[in-house]
């Protein structure tokens, strides 16, 4: 059979009608056929609407199409049971398909009584793959699951005679995107083959947190990501070591006690600086091996690096961050102090790796930690807080000072840089912020001496005055970021939202 094919599953007459109407003006193209319930779904087929089945049948009636389907990674909508006297207020789940068409405010969508599976049953064994995008009360009434690229039950009604439910032109477009991969396959083919060492497929419109979070995702894969992203760390941080030894033999005998290394030479500047790099390879290898996804998801939702948003997020915090640190130097009583004896090779050396530096601790704290903690947890605000909190904590102690002013100021950067990421739907104005604030700070103190106090060190200490102001001015630098990238785009108007990935069904993600 060649052509878009849909199929209607179940004994429902009246809601067979307002499917088919609701097909044609959707997809005027597809060949509709009605199925009874309980059969295993044909290879041909690009989609499935379970029809609902009346109150006081055998809720598992389409248990086995639906397992069939997931397995073929077909297109699939459905019911969700609810019964008499529930609430009509339907509560979506910020960051999901439903409130990204919807929005995130109450709706009042009544549900119908039906005798299909309730959502809460969907949700309850461990290990699921289903997640709810909506609430009636305490109940799941619109759930959605990781193994297919649509899959989406409601309690409500996908179409009726005042107009259709906007879920369906996802389902009609991941049905077409299906018919696209079933035409370069063989006659019979279950579906699109993949090579084995392809990743893992996008299935629908996801939060940052939530790229690795997918078809195929196993409770244990953020586990061989930590593990793999780590020994690819340690291989990539013995061999800069050794190096560092050829370089400067010294290094050995300061090696018992690493506070004797003198930061800011030539050699232990940009061997530190390379070694903070190395995070950016090792998330890559984390992420790819791992979580078996592909490496642009790690920078963004687009599935790359967003070059021109980068370039403008550096533009803006440079003219408005920089000369904000400039003049807070000044405004603290700074002097034109000493250049550090190796003054011109400590410049050409931040220009070229810190940079790297701040953006390797970006893709490490910002994007591996926080994606892989986003792997585990269902619900992408939850993900988003516990993963800002483990980022934040992280990053601050990480510096080694334990002096809660500087835990304050490093914290307040990571939220700040976190929360940028989850709106943006990337890593780079968190990379923006982190890069200007580095470079500034190192090139101005190696220009103008102090160079020292550029760094954070165990003997780092701060004021309760100078972290507040530090802490405010990166909120407002964080605000300036945000409003830049609701004006491009980037970012959703709706206050909170997170950008999330194009529906795309087909990974075309290097």
């Amino acid at each position: 059979m060649t052509g878009l094919s849909i199929a209607l599953v179940g004994e429902d007459q009246a809601g067979a009608a307002l499917a088919r109407r609701a097909l044609a003006a959707l997809a005027p193209e597809a060949r509709i056929s009605h199925l009874p319930p309980g059969l295993t779904p044909a290879t041909d087929l690009d989609g499935i609407w379970l029809l609902a089945p009346p109150p006081g049948s055998d809720p598992t009636v389409h248990d086995l199409t639906i397992s069939w389907a997931m397995h073929l990674c077909l297109p699939l909508v459905g019911p969700l049971g609810s019964g008499e006297g529930e609430s009509d207020t339907l509560r979506p789940v910020p960051g999901g398909r439903l409130a990204g068409s919807l929005g995130d405010a109450p709706l009042q969508l009544p549900a119908t009584a039906n005798g299909a599976r309730r959502g809460a049953e969907y949700l309850a064994p461990a290990g699921t793959l289903w997640s709810a995008e909506a609430h009636r009360g305490a109940e799941p009434a619109v759930i959605t699951a990781g193994g297919a690229p649509f899959v989406m039950l409601v309690d409500h009604p996908l179409a009726t005679d005042a107009g259709l439910h906007p879920l369906l032109t996802g389902f009609v477009a991941a049905a077409r995107a299906h018919l696209a991969a079933r035409a370069t396959t063989r006659p019979g083919a279950p579906g699109p083959t993949r090579s084995p060492f392809a990743p893992l497929p996008d299935e629908g419109p996801l939060s940052y947190v939530h790229q690795m979070r997918t078809s195929g995702y196993r409770w244990w894969r953020p586990l061989l990501a930590l593990a793999t992203g780590t020994a690819t760390f340690v291989v990539l941080a013995l061999t800069l070591t050794l190096v560092w030894a050829v370089l400067d033999p010294s290094m050995l005998d300061s090696a018992a006690d690493p506070a004797g290394v003198d930061l800011i030479a030539p050699i232990p500047m940009l061997m530190g600086n390379l070694m903070l790099a190395a995070l950016i390879p090792a998330a890559i290898v984390a992420t790819r091996v791992g979580h078996w996804r592909p490496v642009g998801a790690l920078f963004s939702v687009t599935g790359r690096i967003r070059w021109r948003w980068l370039g403008r997020a550096m533009l803006v915090t440079t003219l408005i961050w920089g000369s904000w640190l400039v003049a807070m130097w000044f405004i603290d009583g700074g002097e034109a102090g000493e250049r550090p004896q190796h003054w011109p090779w400590l410049l050409v050396i931040t220009l070229l790796t810190t940079p790297l530096q701040s953006a390797g601790e970006e893709v490490a704290f910002r994007g591996a930690l926080m994606q892989g903690v986003g792997a585990w947890i269902r619900r992408p605000v939850l993900a988003l807080v516990v993963g800002t909190v483990l980022s934040a904590a992280l990053f601050a102690l990480a510096h080694t000072s334990l002096d809660p002013w500087i835990l304050l100021d490093l914290g307040t950067l990571a939220v700040a840089a976190c929360y940028l990421t989850w709106r943006t739907g990337g890593l780079e104005a968190a990379i923006a912020l982190h890069v200007v604030n580095n470079l500034v700070l190192i090139l101005m103190l190696t220009l103008l001496g102090g160079l020292e106090g550029a760094y954070v060190t165990e003997g780092t200490t701060s004021t309760f005055g100078a972290a507040g102001i530090s802490a405010v001015s990166t909120l407002v630098m964080m605000a300036i970021l945000l409003w830049q990238a609701r004006r491009v785009g980037v970012a959703p108007n709706r206050l909170g939202a997170p950008a999330t990935s194009p529906p795309e069904l087909e990974d075309a993600r290097p």
